[in-house]
């Protein structure tokens, strides 16, 4: 068997068994790749640093997030494979088991920064998203679907967070971590913010009233 044809019969098992890590290494090797800074999909621009969301396996339901960190053109047969590099983010599904304690907390739009690094099809792109600071996601006035935001990085190796879960704000009197997605209501006398269910009010009627939570009503 030729070099070329064995060449590209390697090059096909890596793309059948979807070790996408494997198959832009070995490529490079056999010289059939080159790289680039940026690249054109669907009439769109991509640079290194942009955020994106992406779907997997073709499943436009099943989402994953991450930084563009690299962008290649792999050569098999004729044709050239415009491929993505990209530095992961967690979101609050991918996250174990074991912190679902957490779930409360943490935010639908909320992203952990990995370590994680993948290569995968450009034709995965769904669109760029923004990723912004908790704060300024919290002084938003009109959520827009495709603004995140993040507040730690995670590392999925280390099973860490950073900064640790101990120095994420907590709110209420019921001292959970501050989620965004929750409704507050907040006390006309001392400013704290606490959950409607916490506070015992109905969110229909919390526009209309003065509040005061417990400990100022004791005063």
């Amino acid at each position: 068997m030729e070099a070329n044809q064995v060449n590209d019969q390697v090059i096909k098992q890596l793309l059948q068994s979807k070790k996408y890590k494997e198959l832009v290494d070995a490529a490079t090797q056999m010289g059939l790749v080159k790289l680039y800074q940026k690249m054109k999909y669907d009439g769109i621009i991509y640079s290194i640093g942009q955020i994106v969301q992406l779907s997997i396996d073709g499943n436009r339901d099943k989402k994953i997030y991450g930084k563009l960190i690299g962008f290649c053109n792999l050569q098999v047969d004729e044709y050239l494979i415009p491929m993505i590099k990209v530095q992961k983010y967690i979101n609050k599904l991918e996250l174990p088991q074991k912190l679902k304690e957490l779930q409360e907390g943490i935010s639908e739009f909320e992203l952990f920064q990995s370590e994680i690094e993948e290569w995968l099809f450009c034709t995965q792109i769904d669109h760029e998203i923004k990723l912004i600071s908790i704060k300024e996601y919290e002084e938003m006035t009109i959520q827009n679907e495709r603004t995140y935001f993040t507040r730690a990085d995670y590392n999925v190796e280390k099973d860490k967070f950073t900064p640790p879960i101990s120095k994420w704000t907590r709110i209420c009197i019921c001292n959970q971590i501050s989620n965004p997605d929750k409704s507050y209501i907040q006390c006309d006398r001392c400013s704290k913010w606490l959950h409607y269910e916490c506070a015992g009010v109905q969110a229909q009627l919390a526009q209309d009233m003065n509040f005061y939570c417990a400990m100022c009503r004791k005063k």
